[in-house]
C-alpha cells in the first residue's frame, strides 16, 4: 500500500472533478459523550458510510486538519471498500490522534487515476476512554 502515501500527498493539489460520484460521507457518533457537543474520542469506534455508485471502489484516509501529509488509512477497518447494490460503502473509523480530523475519500478510477472527496468541516477528536459500547471523551 505504498502507493497510498503518494495518493495522500496528491490530496494537497487534487480537487474533485465535476463527474465525481461520491455523494456523501456520514460519520455516526455512536454512543460517545463528553465535554463537547460533537464528542468523538481516540481509540473509540465510529461507523462511516460513503454513498457513491454501486460497485465503485473507494479508499478512506484520515487527515489531521489541513495537513495532507498527515493523511493515513490505518484508522479504518477496512480502508478499501466496494459500494454495495444501494451505493453504500461501510467501514469503521478508530481515530488514533487528538485534533481536527477530516475524512478523505479517494474514488478509484481507471489505472492510477482517482477522484478526491472530503468532509467540508473537520471533526474534533479528544481523548477517548473506550467503555465497550460507549465512549467517554475528554478534551
Amino acid at each position: 500500500m505504498a502507493s497510498l502515501s503518494a495518493l495522500a500527498a496528491a490530496i494537497a493539489v487534487a480537487a474533485p472533478h465535476a463527474g465525481a460520484t461520491v455523494t456523501s460521507i456520514r460519520v455516526d457518533k455512536g454512543q460517545s459523550f463528553g465535554s463537547s457537543a460533537d464528542a468523538r474520542g481516540t481509540g473509540c469506534s465510529y461507523p462511516v458510510t460513503v454513498n457513491t455508485d454501486p460497485g465503485k471502489t473507494v479508499v478512506l484516509l484520515d487527515q489531521i486538519g489541513d495537513d495532507p501529509q498527515s493523511a493515513d488509512y490505518k484508522q479504518f477497518q477496512p480502508y478499501e471498500l466496494v459500494a454495495d447494490a444501494s451505493g453504500a460503502a461501510r467501514t469503521t473509523w478508530i481515530p488514533d490522534r487528538k485534533g481536527p480530523h477530516k475524512i478523505v475519500v479517494l474514488e478509484l478510477l481507471e489505472g492510477d487515476d482517482f477522484e478526491v472527496y472530503g468532509l467540508r468541516n473537520a471533526m474534533n477528536v479528544g481523548t477517548g476512554i473506550n467503555l465497550g459500547p460507549a465512549c467517554v471523551v475528554l478534551p
